[in-house]
């Protein structure tokens, strides 16, 4: 985790995605000197509001734009839109500990720790000045780094209780049989160069008894093949060149290389390493674990969306606010974040 990195993905995020009600809470109480609302049983101060505005600045600098001045109609909707984002942040910490999620100050000094073995090299000293350098302090690094180990912990919480039934799965796949149909398809390896002569080269060496994996990983300029030998694996025919498949799905048997090959690509020897199989329909067993896959990001995605909303709504209701932070727009909320903050 660089800091300035994860404030300034914050930062940005609350931008994009906060949605809370204007008015707050319709019992509003008296918000002390010093804070900027209360959520709930807890205070938000100036300090946390004034933190996250010098990192906008700091990121206006960076990329060379003019901040919005003080009193202007942008800055009014910077600020609703900081002040928004640190009320969404506290709900979401309050409901993650209602549901028992707890980071103690040794957690986070450990995460800490590895944050500065991992990032500056162990060295205390490089790690200073980059929160030098960032206008920050250790103890507000800290909580950025408390928020996301809470973050962390609801999301792993919530997301273990989801799960995929068989019928979930068969159902999905009978949805969506158009998605697993298979065109003509074959095994094939190929060699990739750019010249009709390194080609003829090659295929010359082949005819002689050379080894095709190897002469790949020596020669082709495919780099997402080369490595396992030119191995493309099963293609379907309508989804390649028409030079490549009129050879593959020629008479070219299998295990048997073709003379070199001109493409808008380069240059191809194709190697069919299997028999050409009709078009079909994958069977449910070959497709279950990627379906699974699908429908559990899916419902992972609901779970953590739906409890999201819930703590938007707790803040909704449950803040106060200072007389001059007091949101004065509503903004949407239609790209909530799914998935736990990462170094």
């Amino acid at each position: 985790m660089r800091t300035r990195r994860l404030i300034l993905t914050l930062f940005l995020a609350l931008v994009a995605a906060t949605a809370l009600a204007a008015c707050g809470s319709t019992k509003q109480k008296d918000v002390p000197a010093g804070d900027i609302a209360i959520v709930g049983d807890q205070a938000i101060t100036t300090a946390q509001f004034d933190a996250l505005i010098t990192q906008a600045q700091l990121q206006y600098k960076q990329s060379n734009k003019t901040f919005p001045a003080v009193g202007s109609k942008s800055f009014q909707t910077l600020k609703d839109s900081a002040v928004a984002y640190l009320v969404r942040n506290s709900a979401i910490v309050q409901q993650a500990t209602k549901m028992g999620v707890k980071v103690s100050d040794a957690d986070v000094t450990n995460a800490l720790k590895q944050t500065i073995a991992q990032q500056y090299g162990g060295s205390q000293k490089k790690f200073q000045a980059e929160l030098t350098k960032e206008n920050l302090t250790e103890a507000q690094a800290k909580e950025l780094i408390r928020s996301r180990l809470i973050d962390q912990a609801a999301y792993a919480a919530l997301v273990k209780t989801v799960v995929v039934s068989s019928s979930e799965i068969k159902d999905y796949y009978n949805a969506h049989k158009s998605s697993y149909q298979i065109g003509l398809s074959r095994e094939v390896s190929h060699i990739l160069v750019k010249t009709k002569a390194k080609a003829g080269s090659i295929y010359a060496q082949l005819k002689a008894g050379a080894n095709f994996a190897k002469l790949a990983k020596k020669f082709s300029t495919d780099t997402a093949t080369k490595s396992v030998g030119g191995k493309l694996g099963a293609m379907q025919k309508n989804s390649l060149v028409k030079p490549f498949a009129d050879v593959l799905f020629g008479n070219l048997k299998t295990g048997e290389f073709s003379k070199p090959v001109h493409t808008t690509f380069g240059w191809h020897i194709i190697l069919p390493t299997g028999p050409i199989v009709k078009p079909h329909l994958q069977p449910l067993k070959e497709v279950t674990t990627k379906i699974r896959t699908t429908l559990l990001t899916t419902k992972q995605s609901a779970a953590v969306t739906a409890w999201v909303k819930k703590a938007e709504k707790f803040a909704a209701d449950n803040t106060s606010y200072a007389a001059s932070y007091r949101p004065t727009t509503t903004t949407s909320s239609s790209t909530v974040a799914t998935t736990p903050t990462t170094t």
